[in-house]
């Protein structure tokens, strides 16, 4: 009988390490390039309601924070986006998505602006633009940093190939309208 009272504490233990577990959100992907970067992911997260202990590692491009619940993880998530930032996130074993970025499926154009991203110095337009020079059909790609925002010129460009090459370099964007 000795061991049910051990067996229940282990039990305790268990849930009580799984359940901090669940409040944990990491991001991993995300564009991180120099401590500007970084200071706009804790910019990002200041202040969203149910989001704390904010912890950016430049070296694995990960962003790990804790989350009150399903709701703050969130919106995290969408402060992250709101930021220009974009990885792979998950809150605890479950995957949160990203905002959608307006890109219509099957949609092509000659010219797609994206708007929102995160582009603090020289090395986050350098990544931007080696990020999408493989997207098909674009033949130019201008930046403009002050205005957080890309643009593809070129023939019959997927939109949402080219939102998909832009969140894989860890950046977020809207497609402008």
């Amino acid at each position: 009988m000795k061991s049910l009272p051990i067996a229940t504490a282990v039990l305790f233990l268990g849930l009580s390490a799984s359940s901090l577990l669940a409040g944990d959100v990491t991001v991993k992907g995300v564009h991180l390039c120099c401590g500007a970067c970084v200071d706009g992911v804790n910019e990002a997260l200041t202040g969203v309601d149910g989001v704390s202990d904010v912890q950016v590692d430049r070296n694995t491009k990960v962003v790990a924070f804790k989350a009150a619940d399903d709701d703050a993880a969130q919106r995290g998530v969408d402060a992250l986006a709101k930021g220009g930032f974009f990885g792979s996130a998950k809150h605890g074993k479950k995957d949160i998505e990203f905002p959608e970025s307006g890109a219509e499926e099957d949609a092509k154009s000659d010219k797609i602006t994206l708007t929102g991203v995160h582009l603090c110095c020289g090395a986050c337009v350098k990544d931007v633009q080696k990020t999408l020079q493989d997207v098909k059909g674009t033949t130019k790609i201008d930046v403009d940093r002050e205005a957080g925002s890309v643009t593809l010129a070129g023939t019959g460009i997927v939109v949402t190939d080219a939102v998909a090459a832009l969140n894989k370099g860890g950046f977020f964007g809207k497609v402008a309208e």
